[in-house]
């Protein structure tokens, strides 16, 4: 049986949580960003939106379209707190939820919404639930996979539900502009227009694949599954619904590979160091890429055991972004680790090959359980046993070289006085 995704996005989120909390300004066009006219926008209502306004844009243009829009600085905690309200209710539906930035996720509703007789209600119930309670609008996209649920959500706004079955591929997705196909970026899209390239069905087209293949290099046979319908319909989430995070945002643009990989060990070495601080190991992580244009990348990989170590959280980070890096201009990268438990609660299993840091963590666990039980004992590395046995030994092997020395000093004196009496002795018979 096929699964059924919802992939659910909050209208506008940043610019409806300000009209939530000031509702006076639904009458005005309004935007949340900076109050430099050097600077840009992250987000804009709906009327602003009336006027050509839009998030990225910078807030001179902005003004010059819309003398009178209203610019709000953004209230980050603010919109965090919203953000996690509205995941928390979602959960009520389904714990298989996988968040991929602070508006928007992805929730499996295969099973819950066996219960609904039309399966759409499930849906609607969502979406209202979320307005009534939270005060926000959202759209959801329903579809079997992950892409088809992303693209569905994105051709009705504000407050659309879209279903998109793969029989409805041929006619609600490629008409579409190429533009609006996931994983076109902006430096991408103009090379296909050259091409004649204009519609998602274009991009499909099998008589055009000599064309595109070159220009979406290894990324040309993933997005082809896409349209077709054959991508992945697997989420990534945290059951224990515990994670830490770290993220980054940076006064300029990273534009290189090697950049964005710099950032990222810095904030796995940080990221590392809280969670040692709170003796805290998890198995999950998550990337966070955000472009200049406020566009958020989330990408997700499963780690092979719980750690808290620097240099695996970097590794698993490291290939996320290497996979996924475009060179748009990167303005925040965030690690999260998510599937968190004590360190005290997990029984690692060391191995011939274990990273010497696991090998203390399960030292340190052990020590920890003897001194609670009040026992007598203390354990140490094979490795810091060996090095003792082999002071000791060496230890040992001084001492009876020295004896030795001393032995045979002695036992020379002894031979040079007997020479000696011997000698005298000699002479005293002559």
């Amino acid at each position: 049986m096929a699964r059924v995704l919802f992939h659910i996005d909050l209208n506008a989120f940043f610019a409806s949580a300000e009209e939530l909390r000031n509702p006076e300004l639904k009458e005005f066009p309004i935007a949340v960003g900076s109050l430099s006219s050097r600077g840009v926008l992250t987000t804009a209502n709906y009327k602003a939106r009336e006027f050509g306004v839009h998030s990225a844009m910078p807030v001179r243009q902005a003004l010059s379209l819309c003398p009178e829009l209203k610019i709000i600085p953004g209230d980050y905690e603010y919109y965090r707190s919203l953000s996690r309200q509205f995941f928390d209710y979602l959960r009520q539906y389904s714990g298989m939820l996988e968040i991929l930035s602070v508006d928007e996720c992805f929730l499996d509703v295969t099973e819950p919404i066996k219960k609904y007789a039309r399966p759409l209600d499930l849906a609607v119930d969502i979406q209202q639930g979320v307005y009534e309670k939270l005060g926000l609008k959202c759209s959801i996209g329903v579809a079997p996979t992950r892409f088809l649920a992303k693209m569905a959500s994105d051709m009705m706004k504000p407050m659309g539900i879209t279903v998109l079955r793969k029989s409805e591929i041929e006619r609600k997705l490629l008409p579409l502009p190429v533009k609006d196909m996931m994983g076109i970026g902006k430096k991408t899209l103009p090379k296909l227009q050259e091409l004649g390239i204009e519609t998602i069905g274009d991009l499909a087209n099998p008589d055009n694949r000599n064309k595109v293949a070159p220009i979406l290099g290894k990324n040309y046979w993933p997005m082809m599954m896409q349209i077709q319908g054959k991508s992945s319909d697997q989420l990534s989430f945290s059951s224990t619904r515990k994670s830490i995070s770290h993220a980054e945002t940076f006064g300029s643009d990273l534009y290189s590979l090697e950049e964005v990989l710099n950032q990222t060990r810095m904030i796995a070495m940080k990221l590392a160091g809280r969670m040692q601080k709170i003796s805290k190991m998890g198995k999950q992580l998550s990337v966070t890429l955000r472009d200049r244009d406020f566009n958020n990348q989330v990408r997700s990989i499963s780690l092979s055991d719980y750690t808290s170590r620097y240099e695996t959280l970097y590794e698993a980070a490291a290939i996320l972004v290497t996979e996924n890096f475009e060179p748009i201009g990167y303005r925040l990268i965030g690690i999260t680790v998510g599937s968190l438990k004590d360190e005290d609660q997990i029984n690692l299993q060391p191995t011939l090959f274990e990273p010497a840091s696991a090998t203390e963590t399960i030292i340190r666990q052990l020590n920890n359980s003897v001194k609670n039980e009040g026992l007598d004992a203390f354990f140490m590395p094979a490795s810091e046993l060996l090095k003792k046995q082999n002071k000791s030994k060496a230890d040992l092997k001084n001492e009876n070289e020295n004896s030795k020395a001393k032995f045979e000093a002695s036992d020379k004196d002894n031979v040079e006085t007997i020479t000696e009496k011997k000698d005298y002795s000699e002479d005293h018979l002559k």
